[in-house]
């Protein structure tokens, strides 16, 4: 997928921005405040409907502002030119559009756009709780499978219903039909996500080879409360059972694939554990790149890759490779205080940001 327009008005630092891309590389240099970051976070909106920012929509207005409006036109790898428009009003809250017919919902656009993001605050991915490393795997999978966007979605919708209910001191009967709905979806995910893991895991430890020392090894694994050879919904519904009374103190379901994690070892050593910041740094870098491999197989389009401030957390030679492993899979769009020497092709168009205002440069 290729972003060839982009439109801003009113979102977040920026009046008003009209721009046309290069189909490679587009690089964005400006000083800190700015908005460098809050161009990526815009072109993140249209192709998941959400910022990567821990933020609500009425964060995003420009200030004074009452509304937003983000508008982008893509081209598919069918040649097919794609529309995309994000609208949010402190009156009537967001609405998002394909081809200029308005979804009933947010989530139908996602996965017609792919994106990977990587900027500093994703350093949280590799060295914070199970949730950073979940949201991760649920996010691609969500944007490569539309059966798996679905059964998220009905587990997400159980798991709330569920817990309102222990929240309610509800009987073991009355939590049932949920407990059931739980087991059905919590199955088929974890199923999914090991599924991935035997794909994702070799991607990474490639990458990583290639970033860091080669004879290292980094290792993927996923932990389950369900083995493999135990995932069946009647067991799912036995450790729901003998959890119950857990449950009904904590008021909180404690069996699922909620509860799940990815771990990340370096030899054998847990890298949350024990990793230095280099290693930290090195295996983030090596699951953006497996993401941006991953889609190229399992997408229908090239994803859109949202680069930010890689230059601070890169010295020179990891910097420069992955520019080159990011520019094999899709348009890239990159952030930086000064321009970068290494990594970038030769023909990337190059813009400057200062104060919300945004150029190309020759």
């Amino acid at each position: 997928m290729i972003l060839r327009k982009l439109s801003l008005r009113n979102f977040r630092n920026y009046d008003s921005l009209d721009l046309e891309f290069s189909a490679s590389a587009n690089f964005i240099c400006g000083n800190n405040g700015q908005g460098k970051s809050n161009f990526l976070e815009a072109i993140h909106l249209l192709a998941v409907t959400r910022s990567f920012r821990p933020c609500n929509d009425r964060d995003l207005l420009k200030f004074e502002r009452d509304h937003f409006e983000i508008s982008g036109e893509f081209v598919d790898e069918a040649q097919v030119r794609r529309h995309v428009n994000v609208c949010y009003s402190s009156a009537t809250g967001k609405e998002v559009s394909l081809d200029r017919k308005r979804l009933s919902s947010a989530a139908a656009l996602i996965g017609v756009i792919p994106v990977v993001h990587f900027s500093p605050e994703s350093h949280r991915i590799t060295s914070g709780p199970p949730a950073e490393r979940r949201r991760l795997v649920d996010m691609l999978l969500c944007q490569s499978s539309p059966a798996y966007l679905t059964d998220w979605q009905e587990y997400q919708r159980s798991l709330k219903q569920r817990n309102a209910l222990l929240n309610q001191n509800a009987s073991a009967k009355t939590l049932a039909a949920w407990s059931e709905a739980l087991a059905n979806y919590g199955c088929k995910i974890i199923a999914a996500r090991r599924r991935f893991v035997e794909t994702f895991a070799p991607l990474v430890l490639q990458a990583y080879r290639d970033i860091a020392t080669p004879s290292f090894s980094l290792q993927l694994t996923y932990q389950s409360q369900l083995a493999a050879d135990e995932l069946t919904q009647e067991n799912y519904l036995k450790l729901l059972s003998a959890a119950h009374a857990t449950e009904m103190r904590r008021k909180q379901t404690q069996v699922g694939p909620h509860r799940d994690d990815f771990v990340l070892a370096i030899d054998g050593r847990e890298l949350r554990r024990f990793g230095s910041r280099g290693e930290h740094k090195s295996t983030l870098l090596a699951l953006k790149m497996a993401e941006a491999t991953y889609f190229k197989d399992k997408s229908a389009n090239a994803p859109l890759i949202l680069l930010d401030d890689l230059q601070s957390e890169l010295d020179a030679m990891r910097l420069a490779a992955a520019l080159r492993h990011f520019q094999q899979f899709g348009q890239l769009f990159v952030t930086a205080l000064a321009p970068l020497a290494e990594g970038m092709s030769a023909n990337a168009a190059r813009y400057e940001v200062v104060a919300g205002e945004m150029k190309w440069v020759e």
